[in-house]
């Protein structure tokens, strides 16, 4: 490929005309050239490529500068992208490699799915991603479905609880350091297949991914400001010096912040829970061991301690708030969780489990044949699917 046929190339790729030999050329093109030709390239590309209807240049940004410091690890890690997420990966070790998320690509994967015999559910599945959903648990024993009440103001038996719905977020309306304190505890619950977005009556903002519940009070005592998480949530703490912020998570961990933001990863079934700062300073608490996080700092804990702290790519632990997965070097097993819980489907593994780690980004809305198609595409790893069960077979 000559500069000619590169702008050619870039006005196909436009029009979403361009083939998949005209992709590969280009892929052994740029990997010839010089190191900041390409960078040049890559740039033209994803301008020519466009950006997904709702993911905003910011985000689009940080997510890809955060990819791009992160990949620096062996090749022979399958890198996969949906059809729905125009990032552009490179990885710089000795030249550059990029895997799009172009519709050339995506028609691979579907030649590939097409020549795989493993493949009789996809066509009468129905199985969709997840959405906006959740059950409010007020204090008093009431439950609340939120899909089904009206934005605006919700009331019970005319009386109004306190709460607030917009579009996939919920404003609890309760004042902070009243003397008419309760000791109600709320719970904002997703299922498998939901997310929802809450205000706390503080102003503190909680995103809660899938199978996720948050314990809340109806108001706030004076001197602290505590929650109790079971699942996975990104806060955005409102900071109030004279009131500690603390997450309590299903294991016992102990998240003291005053003003900053983190994700917490704190599934039951899990072996360990994870806590990633993005923002400020969060101390963290298990049993005798304690550590005080720093941006881009991560902590690993189990059930009895503090098992390590690292320095991470903090894209990877909220590209789910984002509308992606992101898989950083993760089993087969850690992989189909997230598919598990964000589509609501069971998994079951049919035989040895493969050991190869998956490493690269998906829109969580697409459809879980597409996920799969591009899974498979690395031929390591091969679905079926029969109702809501997915078969996984190495």
């Amino acid at each position: 490929m000559d500069q000619n046929t590169f702008e050619d190339f870039l006005k196909k790729v436009a029009q979403q005309t361009h083939t998949p030999a005209e992709l590969n050329e280009f892929l052994t093109w740029l990997k010839a050239l010089p190191r900041e030709q390409a960078a040049e390239a890559l740039d033209k590309y994803e301008q020519a490529f466009g950006a997904p209807a709702g993911i905003d240049s910011e985000t689009l940004r940080r997510i890809s500068a955060g990819i791009e410091s992160r990949l620096g690890a062996p090749q022979e890690v399958p890198i996969i992208s949906s059809k729905r997420t125009p990032l552009v990966f490179y990885v710089r070790i000795a030249a550059i490699f990029i895997v799009v998320a172009s519709l050339a690509f995506f028609l691979l994967f579907q030649n590939h799915s097409k020549n795989n015999a493993k493949q009789p559910g996809y066509a009468t599945a129905t199985i969709v991603p997840g959405k906006n959903q959740a059950v409010l648990k007020l204090g008093g024993g009431r439950s609340i479905l939120l899909e089904e009440v009206a934005d605006g103001d919700i009331t019970m038996d005319n009386n109004a609880t306190g709460f607030t719905k917009k579009s996939g977020l919920l404003v609890a309306k309760g004042t902070v350091n009243t003397p008419n304190n309760t000791d109600e505890i709320n719970v904002l619950e997703t299922p498998k297949g939901g997310q929802y977005q809450i205000a706390l009556p503080d102003g503190t903002k909680v995103w809660l991914n899938a199978s996720t519940r948050l314990y809340f009070p109806t108001v706030f005592k004076p001197g602290e400001r505590k929650v109790t998480l079971s699942g996975e949530a990104y806060f955005e703490v409102k900071h109030d010096a004279s009131n500690p912020f603390i997450v309590e998570t299903s294991t016992g961990a102990l998240l003291r912040v005053l003003g900053t933001s983190f994700n917490v990863n704190a599934y039951q079934e899990d072996a360990h829970e994870t806590t990633t700062l993005l923002t400020g300073s969060l101390q963290v608490t298990r049993n005798q061991s304690q550590v005080l996080l720093k941006p881009g700092q991560q902590a690993t804990v189990s059930t009895h301690k503090i098992e390590d702290v690292q320095e991470v790519e903090t894209s990877y632990a909220v590209a789910w708030k984002e509308g992606y997965f992101m898989f950083n070097r993760e089993p087969i097993k850690a992989v189909m969780a997230k598919v598990a819980r964000w589509y609501d489907v069971d998994i079951v593994y049919d035989g040895p489990v493969t050991e190869t780690r998956f490493w690269g980004t998906v829109s969580r809305f697409s459809k879980v044949s597409d996920v799969l198609k591009m899974l498979e595409a690395t031929n390591r790893v091969h679905f079926t699917i029969e109702g809501r069960k997915i078969y996984v077979k190495k």
